[in-house]
């Protein structure tokens, strides 16, 4: 999630389309809290009873996913048939502690079907931001039906796939991302859902502990470059007349990334995604761009070889800060689990484009920084 206005096409070319497609409301304003990982963290979460956790949303929360799911999605009914509780049932008895201690400070974790344009999203309902609490999982059982032997690790690859326009996998036995063919099953700790999962509990500790704050809207919005978002952004400033929705003149912050893509480069990236709010969400396949198909192919490729190098693990995380640390602590989990390696390479297979691998972007020098500092922050080391 994430403040998300959409600017005017045109006569603003690309410059004013990355310069202005993620409006920061108040950002400039003194740094109002602090970052606090030891106390979210306390490892005295650990005994609480995430079984609990498994329950459809209720009061405030049910109405933010009704709010949020609209007319075509639909919360699956309690109970959960036997297949899917237990599924996901031990996909969260099997997270690392770190993302136990915040599943535990959530309202709860659901499963739905048909979330447009996003495979998971993080409602934040019943937020406590003082205690550190609130929020709620919602899961599309869809996407990554729990009976597919997708892994974890695996999901980022989705992303280039997605991008090259590529389907949805099939799954079928020659997927390259799939287990050995002869799997029958893949362990609940290394299924696809996990990692939507991860992500989303990257939204929620982000939140909990200060390194972005919330909107009169709910929405989760920068404060400052203070902490993890100045390591790869950095701030402009624009008209808020390119805001058609604002109503107001006078200047507006906004977020674009620091190093490696500059402006132009950046739009071309967002355009040849389509610049869609949620576009880019975990586990989304995209649709293809407007765009003639061989600029599309160029810019891709373009970003594929900067995007690493510009301190990004993924074209997810490009969208906005907030993104940028979901799919970091994601990685920091996986990392410390030896799910992801520095020997990994990860298939990107994007059409004429000589980068047909990437070396595993979680390693790369220009994420180094980002990745002492969640690190850091998460009392983790990779397992290498």
């Amino acid at each position: 999630m994430g403040c998300r206005s959409q600017p005017r096409r045109g006569a603003g070319g690309l410059l004013a389309l990355c310069a202005l497609v993620f409006a920061i409301s108040g950002c400039a304003r003194a740094r109002a809290r602090e970052i606090r990982y030891a106390e979210i963290l306390d490892p005295a979460w650990d005994a609480a009873d995430l079984g609990g956790k498994l329950a459809p949303p209720r009061g405030e929360c049910l109405s933010a996913a009704g709010t949020y799911l609209g007319e075509r999605a639909v919360l699956l009914p309690e109970p959960l048939p036997a297949p899917l509780h237990d599924g996901l049932a031990s996909i969260l008895d099997g997270l690392h502690p770190v993302a136990r201690r915040v599943l535990a400070r959530t309202r709860g974790v659901w499963l739905a079907r048909r979330i447009d344009r996003a495979a998971a999203v993080f409602l934040t309902c019943q937020m406590d931001l003082r205690a550190g609490s609130g929020g709620f999982i919602l899961l599309d059982v869809s996407r990554f039906p729990l009976d597919q032997p997708l892994r974890d690790a695996e999901v980022p690859a989705l992303y280039w796939r997605a991008l090259a326009g590529d389907p949805p996998p099939t799954l079928g036995a020659a997927d390259p991302l799939l287990r050995a063919p002869g799997s029958i099953s893949i362990p609940p700790g290394e299924h696809a859902a996990r990692y939507l999962a991860l992500h989303e509990l990257g939204h929620a500790l982000s939140l909990y502990a200060g390194e972005f704050a919330l909107d009169p809207e709910r929405r989760m919005q920068v404060l400052d470059l203070d902490g993890f978002t100045g390591l790869s952004w950095e701030l402009v400033t624009a008209d808020r007349r390119d805001f058609p929705a604002s109503g107001d003149r006078g200047a507006v912050s906004a977020v674009i990334p620091r190093r490696v893509l500059d402006p132009i480069a950046w739009g071309r990236l967002l355009d040849a995604v389509g610049v869609d709010a949620d576009a880019l969400a975990p586990g989304y396949a995209l649709a293809r761009s407007r765009r003639p198909a061989s600029f599309r192919a160029r810019d891709l490729c373009i970003a594929a070889l900067l995007l690493p190098r510009a301190g990004f693990v993924t074209p997810t995380a490009v969208r906005y800060p907030t993104e940028d640390f979901a799919e970091m602590f994601a990685h920091a989990v996986l990392a410390a689990e030896g799910r992801i390696l520095p020997s990994d390479r990860v298939p990107a297979g994007l059409p004429g484009c000589a980068a047909r691998e990437l070396a595993s972007p979680y390693f790369s020098s220009g994420v180094a920084s980002k990745r002492v500092y969640i690190e850091r922050a998460l009392g983790l080391r990779p397992k290498v």
